[in-house]
């Protein structure tokens, strides 16, 4: 059975892909089989993060579905107008009026109509892919097109395809980069995870976007760990999340501008630096995980 670990942070920017990628680097040169998924369907990156894509194994579209109305049968009763929660529909002469930037394709409309005026037809939402990094590691991913709608949906689907993706390769340990916040794609990340990883910086906006992600990890029964990142720039107000979040700190890591530099050559740290400070802050706080899974 696979165990997947997430890491996640309340807020954008705190380092969370840095941590899924050298984390994934970490156990893949320990020995574990390991599969990266990059939840963060509205801005991937992981791959990137680790080396780019040096072969597609999978790739398809990920389709949702939106209204669409048959005039001649129509009404023009308004039912559908005022079930639509989203206010995708508003009524003209001709009848309701389907705005396509606010239509979720939930089809409540349709069912309300007494006519059958109203079907669903399925639209193109991005893609899903499976590849090999250039680290020798398989991601699976999507990218949600600019726009678009039902990200949930879509980490939803990219988890079923980790699963599918893990038996092949014998990855017992699958390691999760979900996106920014608290709201679906974070929830589809999270429910029937072993462990969430938090990442957090030092200041407010970090702290209260971080607390928030613990109260709904306890909500989902999922055990939470943290890690401060970049600490060293408000030292002070560390001190106040290690009092504050009360959850386990695995370590803290200082800001390095060899970070920056590994981005740029698209390599985790842990090969461009190995022997850094900061990278042997990682392994230990990568070694604490695997203590606290019992691996």
């Amino acid at each position: 059975m696979n165990t997947e670990i997430v890491v996640a942070s309340g807020k954008g920017g705190t380092g969370k892909t840095f941590i899924s990628s050298n984390f994934s680097y970490f156990l893949n040169k320990k020995g574990f089989n390991v599969l990266a998924v990059d939840a963060d369907v509205e801005a991937p990156d992981l791959i990137l993060a680790l080396g780019d894509v040096k072969k597609i194994l999978y790739e398809e579209n990920f389709e949702g579905q939106v209204v669409d109305i048959d005039y001649s049968k129509c009404l023009r009763c308004g039912a559908c107008v005022e079930t639509c929660r989203f206010n995708a529909l508003s009524m003209s002469d001709e009848g309701p009026v389907v705005d396509y930037n606010f239509c979720e394709g939930f089809g409540t409309c349709a069912l309300v109509c007494p006519v059958q005026a109203i079907y669903l037809k399925p639209a193109k939402r991005g893609r899903i892919f499976a590849a090999i990094s250039n680290t020798g590691i398989p991601v699976v991913t999507g990218d949600l097109d600019i726009g678009e709608k039902n990200s949930g949906l879509l980490v939803y689907r990219i988890r079923e395809l980790a699963k599918e993706y893990s038996f092949k390769f014998n990855a017992r340990l699958i390691v999760i980069d979900a996106a920014p916040g608290i709201g679906c794609p974070v929830i589809s990340s999270l429910v029937g995870a072993r462990l969430l990883v938090i990442v957090v910086e030092p200041t407010p906006q970090s702290l209260k976007g971080a607390m928030r992600l613990k109260e709904l990890a306890d909500k989902l029964n999922i055990q939470s760990l943290a890690v401060i990142n970049k600490y060293n720039l408000n030292p002070s107000f560390t001190r106040t999340i290690v009092d504050a979040l009360n959850v386990e700190i695995l370590g803290k890591i200082g800001y390095d501008d060899k970070v920056v530099e590994s981005y740029t050559l698209m390599k985790p740290i842990l090969e461009t630096y190995p022997e850094s400070k900061i990278s042997s802050n990682l392994e230990t706080i990568f070694k604490r995980i695997l203590e606290r899974l019992s691996l």
